[in-house]
């Protein structure tokens, strides 16, 4: 069936990334899309693994693929728009990076595959049904080994500091996961809420302010954003600073324990190929099992600590 556009205007804004979008014009190629919440170093290691699956198996941009970019640049309220734009191409894939993304295509994309990568699962971040043509691979979050890996670090620490968007659903999930893991270890969990990079700042203070022992972003697009913000704030306070995605650390965080998005990628690439190639991955959205550790010896030395010889040895990187 031949998609139609829904009632209403597409905005100016995202009529100009679709205009401006990468796009190979070649006839031949199978118009695929991509649309990524925002233009993180983190997301492009998962967006370089992913498209090396699909070269590694044959299928190029610019060759057998035309290219559809299109990033919301952080803005939420954009991705409705730019999915209305791909899906305005008829292509032959969609793919979503971040959780916002996907959720919204699992809502909005009715016939067209989908494929998510960098996301949680479907059904943990709130999504009742799961539909017949969504794909991808999603990060079961290790809380209990993060907390477990915490109390290694920190044993005396009582009190969590957390920052996070509650307009994001990976962020309300991955937060309350943390707060029953945290709390079943017998640690007090303080939240700050941030709606954009520029409360990232004020978020920090206020629970440095609480004499927090430590702060743990989990999977906060908005505040990634601006994490070097924040890791000023921890090195003022001396307050060791934690995430959840590991390249995060590049940034300024001491410790990144998480997915490895190359791989995570690269998975997701795998079964974009699938589709492509005109047949139905197996299972059609799986767990990605592959995790690292990184230390950021730089950064915790200025958040006034050091880590544990039996967790440094652990790590697949250190940041000197």
């Amino acid at each position: 069936m031949k998609w139609r556009r829904p009632p209403g205007s597409v905005s100016a804004i995202a009529l100009a990334l679709y205009l401006l979008c990468s796009c190979n014009t070649e006839p031949s190629g199978l118009t695929v899309g991509y649309v990524q919440i925002t233009p993180d170093p983190v997301l492009e290691v998962a967006r370089t693994g992913l498209f090396r699956a699909l070269s590694d198996s044959g299928l190029h941009v610019g060759q057998q693929i035309q290219l559809m970019d299109l990033n919301a640049q952080g803005d939420l309220s954009m991705i409705t728009s730019m999915l209305q734009s791909c899906q305005a191409r008829n292509p032959a894939l969609i793919i979503t990076s971040g959780t916002p993304c996907m959720f919204a295509a699992a809502q909005q994309v009715q016939e067209t595959p989908v494929v998510f990568t960098v996301s949680f699962a479907p059904q943990a971040v709130g999504l009742k049904q799961v539909p017949g043509n969504l794909y991808g691979a999603y990060d079961p979050l290790l809380a209990g080994e993060t907390v477990a890996l915490i109390q290694e670090c920190l044993p005396e620490a009582r009190k969590v500091g957390i920052p996070f968007n509650n307009a994001e659903p990976n962020a309300v999930f991955s937060v309350g996961v943390f707060r029953k893991e945290l709390e079943k270890a017998g640690l007090e969990v303080l939240t700050a809420s941030v709606t954009s990079p520029n409360d990232i700042m004020m978020a920090g203070q206020y629970l440095t302010g609480q004499q927090v022992d430590l702060i743990l972003v989990a999977a906060d697009n908005t505040t990634y954003l601006g994490l070097n913000t924040l890791s000023r704030v921890a090195a003022d306070s001396r307050t060791p600073l934690f995430v959840t995605d590991p390249i995060q650390a590049e940034k300024g965080a001491s410790v990144g324990f998480g997915v490895n998005y190359d791989q995570w990628g690269y998975q997701s690439g795998l079964l974009a190929v699938e589709i492509l190639r005109g047949r139905v991955p197996q299972p059609p959205i799986q767990p990605i099992t592959q995790y690292e550790l990184i230390i950021n010896e730089k950064a915790c030395r200025e958040q006034g600590w050091s880590v544990p010889g039996s967790v440094r040895e652990r790590a697949e990187r250190l940041i000197e």
